[in-house]
């Protein structure tokens, strides 16, 4: 966790992901106190190698524009999460030169699984920021 935060590109591959065309990598955790969500205001740049297509309202000018504007109303409104008030919300934005990505703030009742397992709890809008990861009753247990 320690090298994906500090060097992301560097650590995907140490995992054995290839990074792709990426410049650098930069992950940043959700806590219990700060919930992270990612945008592009200018383009619509996106680590599309590590996380596959492009979600359609990432090159919207409306979410591009809303997320920037009012986080927390904007993750409510078309997303269906609600991020609690007491939890501050940061937004990331994303450059041809950096592109971010949201680790996850781990699901309770997670503690011993696999990470096979965990890994499937994660979505692509968890690594956006702009939903949670699945619960652990979501996925079959491990065989």
């Amino acid at each position: 966790k320690a090298r994906l935060i500090g060097r992301g590109r560097e650590a995907v591959r140490e995992l054995g992901i290839p990074p792709g065309r990426l410049g650098k990598l930069g992950v940043v955790e959700n806590t219990a106190s700060v919930h992270n969500v990612v945008v592009c205001t200018l383009c619509s740049c996106y680590p599309h190698d590590l996380q596959g297509d492009t979600p359609w309202w990432y090159k919207q000018d409306s979410y591009k524009t809303r997320i920037i504007v009012d986080p927390r109303a904007t993750l409510k409104e078309m997303f269906g999460l609600e991020v609690p008030h007491e939890r501050a919300i940061q937004v990331h934005d994303s450059t041809s030169d950096v592109r971010y990505m949201v680790l996850p703030l781990r699901p309770a009742g997670t503690e011993g699984m696999s990470e096979e397992r965990l890994a499937r709890l994660v979505t692509r809008d968890s690594l956006i920021g702009t939903g949670e990861p699945l619960q652990s009753s979501s996925v079959t247990p491990d065989r």
